[in-house]
């Protein structure tokens, strides 16, 4: 794959995120500009990087939606669920695109006809589909033609501008001008200017603004844009309008005509407005407020100034008057109208004036345009102490960081293998010395060796908000389509575990959500007759726990009814008659993880097929969780999912039967302890041992495993015993090893099929271990009785 696609990719994968949660945020938070700006921001970075490549149809559809974020970032239009929902459905439609995009490096060969869907309805709002660059021409409206050419017109060689202004003199015609300066840090906002003046249509001119002073060597940073353009085009006003509409603040645009250009080449001031008009304004003027006749008096003395030129400064209002009757008489205005128009005016405004002096001063002179001030750049100067340069946070391809901790995985087998070697030189060479120098190497191997593991750690670690991003947008869809109001409260979402279970955490989490959002959350009416405020709430925690992290989904809805789950079950056949009497409300509230079970009537998209809850427990069982529920009637139900923090290194307690040595996981372990035979009895074909007052059954793991092992009767009994569930339970074994961490490798090939077994993991006397699935083992356990 091309490189510089590549890295777009993975930076679209950002930008598309900032998009989505700052929609969400503006639905709720409607007026907040700075956050219209962000999202605009996000979107026109990205139209921007993908105008890099040939995908005419995404960037035609960016186009819409950020012309679209545009005017609501203007105030022209005010943000609303239709739009935000035709904003999200076009973005989610150029993340499916760039999906295929990383496959096979071109747009899928629908996009056509499902950009333009999308644009009409994004264009809707702004009044239709908008004319193209070539189109608008005819359909801007014609801006009015400037009287004096600004300063900046001197860019411009004098012959080519006297050229000009004699082809544009003969034709009648105008031309338009512009003066272009970028913003110092528009490369880092994928702004190209060149690009930009490159795409002007009907280009006649073009000059360069070089700064007054070029910055030394030593401190010029060429990721600054110091430059600026001036351009002549005979383009209209509204094709370089939409042109640079996306950097309007950096662009000023005038329209001259062949008289303008020659005045500005002789020095010539712009003739005074027509009579006609100050006469009109004149007249108009008459009114009681103050600040307009202010206005009058203001145009009258500029009217004195251009009439009578020989008239000292500081004339009397008078002669003003006469002078403008006059000249209205010599445009063919009744004399005696326009005399007594103005004599009324006068008398007013001279009244007026009375009561607040106004004294009319001379317009200062015209001092020269001052320097072009640039808006700062977005990021530091490098000659800033204060400023950061660059970016500490490095991306780095996740198959490097695996292969790093698989790295790291063989290094401490290597490790665990001096331990070995130190007992074989003291048994089998009989150096004690020797012995001890190994296993002083090993301490100081296993440090480092701990550290290096450690910091890998840290690399996979991730926030839980990785996890939880996807809900803002989940809840808001589902609850449109239920009709429901619901509130998002998300808690620890900076809480860090292992990438592999925030990954894996993902399709739990939203099958928990889903539920709570069909079965738990109530509608609003049915809130409010139940006491309840119409928008009901869903919590998102997450907290570690030690090794583990914990995350529960709370809701605040009608919670789960024991009784009516009891007879789901039993209307389905999944308990029997004798169980529906004897379970408590709690093993009732835990049934919805039976396969098969639903409390839907009816089945639909989102529930109703028996499948979901029994899928969430065995996934998060399959990471090496558990999952526990609680409910109140009326008042909510909360899901807790313990997770271990990483699945790249598991901690196991090595126990063998028959000479085999088998793993289990630590976390399952309760405790170890020696039993007398004597005090292993039998409860209906199941052994059984009396701990601290409760029963727990005994499982003879040998047995379970089909391996010949046979304790030996008089002897102490070795018992692992075990939790899952909630439920303890006995293994008994041959012997008790200690606690290792191994990097798990999952069954795969000709034992793909032992479900029994979770993986192998290597030990450092090169062994391979075996690690139990204790859920399979007890399934078989129960087969096998």
């Amino acid at each position: 794959m091309n490189p510089l696609l590549a890295q777009f990719l993975a930076e679209a994968a950002d930008l598309l995120t900032s998009v989505d949660e700052g929609l969400l945020q503006l639905e709720r938070d409607p007026g907040d500009p700075e956050l219209v700006n962000e999202v605009f921001r996000a979107a026109h970075t990205f139209k921007g990087s993908s105008g890099l490549f040939d995908f005419p149809e995404l960037t035609r559809l960016t186009h819409a939606a950020e012309d679209l974020l545009d005017a609501v970032r203007s105030g022209r239009l005010a943000l609303d669920s239709g739009m935000t929902d035709d904003l999200l459905a076009a973005f989610d439609l150029i993340r499916g695109w760039l999906a295929h995009v990383t496959t096979h490096e071109q747009l899928p060969a629908t996009a056509g006809p499902a950009a333009q869907s999308l644009i009409t309805k994004l264009r809707g709002p702004l009044g239709g589909e908008q004319p193209t660059p070539g189109d608008t021409a005819g359909a801007a409206v014609p801006a009015a033609v400037s009287d004096q050419a600004p300063e900046w017109l001197d860019v411009f060689d004098t012959d080519w501008l006297e050229n000009t202004a004699s082809w544009l003199v003969t034709t009648s015609a105008t031309m338009r001008f512009a003066r272009y300066t970028p913003d110092e840090g528009c490369f880092f906002r994928a702004e190209d200017p060149l690009h930009l003046v490159s795409q002007v249509p009907a280009l006649a001119g073009l000059g360069l603004i070089q700064p007054f002073e070029w910055p030394p060597a030593e401190t010029y940073d060429e990721y600054q844009c110091l430059i600026g353009f001036v351009l002549a085009t005979r383009a209209a006003v509204g094709e370089l309008n939409h042109l640079f509409r996306y950097v309007p603040d950096q662009v000023e645009v005038v329209e001259l005509d062949g008289a303008a250009i020659r005045r500005h080449l002789s020095g010539e001031e712009p003739p005074a407005p027509p009579v006609e008009a100050a006469a009109q304004a004149v007249v108009q003027s008459q009114t009681e407020n103050l600040e307009l006749a202010r206005d009058a008096y203001a145009i009258l003395a500029a009217a004195q100034r251009s009439l009578t030129a020989e008239s000292p400064s500081g004339a009397r209002l008078s002669s003003v008057a006469h002078s403008v009757a006059a000249a209205a008489a010599a445009l063919g205005v009744p004399a005696e109208t326009v005399e007594a128009d103005v004599e009324a005016l006068t008398a007013r405004v001279t009244t007026l004036l009375a009561e607040t002096p106004v004294t009319p001063e001379e317009p200062p002179p015209v001092a020269p345009p001052p320097p072009v001030e640039r808006a700062p750049a977005d990021r530091a100067r490098t000659d800033d102490p204060g400023g950061q340069v660059g970016t500490r946070i490095l991306k780095v391809d996740q198959e490097k960081v695996d292969h790093l901790m698989e790295l790291v995985g063989e290094l401490n087998v290597a490790k665990n293998g001096l331990t070995f070697l130190a007992d074989a030189a003291e048994e089998e060479f009989g150096s004690r010395v020797l012995g001890r120098r190994i296993k002083d190497q090993y301490s100081g191997l296993h440090r480092i060796a701990e550290e290096l593991q450690a910091a890998v750690m840290d690399v996979r670690m991730l926030p839980l908000s990785v996890a939880f991003s996807r809900f803002p947008r989940l809840i808001r869809d589902l609850s449109r389509r239920l009709d429901k109001t619901v509130e998002l409260v998300t808690e620890g979402d900076d809480t860090m575990a292992d990438k592999d279970v925030i990954e894996a955490l993902g399709d739990p989490l939203v099958h928990l959500v889903r539920n709570s959002l069909d079965h738990g959350i109530e509608t609003p009416a049915e809130r409010v007759a139940a006491g309840k405020a119409p928008a009901a709430r869903i919590t998102l925690t997450a907290v570690a726990d030690g090794d583990a992290v914990i995350v529960e989904i709370a809701d605040d809805g009608r919670g789960i009814d024991p009784d009516k789950v009891k007879r789901k079950a039993y209307e389905k056949g999944l308990i029997s008659e004798d169980e529906l009497e004897a379970l408590t409300e709690t093993d009732a509230v835990d049934l919805i993880f039976r396969p098969g079970f639903s409390t839907a009537d009816q089945v639909s998209d989102l529930s109703g097929r028996g499948v979901g809850m029994d899928a969430v427990r065995a996934s998060v069982e399959k990471l090496g969780g558990t999952v526990t529920m609680r409910s109140q009637p009326g008042r909510g139900t909360s899901t807790r999912l313990r997770l271990p923090l990483s699945m790249a290194v598991t901690q196991v307690m090595v126990v063998s039967v028959a000479g085999q040595r088998f793993g289990i996981p630590v976390d399952l372990v309760v405790e170890t302890v020696r039993v007398p035979a004597a005090e292993i009895g039998r409860v209906l074909h199941q052994d059984v041992v009396v701990l601290r007052g409760e029963v727990v059954p005994v499982i003879d793991l040998a047995r379970v495993l089909d391996m010949p092992w046979t304790p030996e009767p008089a002897a102490d009994q070795r018992v692992l015993i075990v939790s899952l569930h909630g439920q303890r339970v006995g293994l008994l074994v041959e012997q008790f090893h200690r606690e290792v961490d191994v990097i798990l490798k999952p069954m795969e090939g000709l034992l793909a099929y032992a479900g029994e077994f979770s993986g192998t993991a290597l030990l450092g006397d090169g062994l391979v271990l075996l690690v139990l699935n204790m859920k399979e083992v007890l399934s078989l356990a129960a087969r096998t009785q």
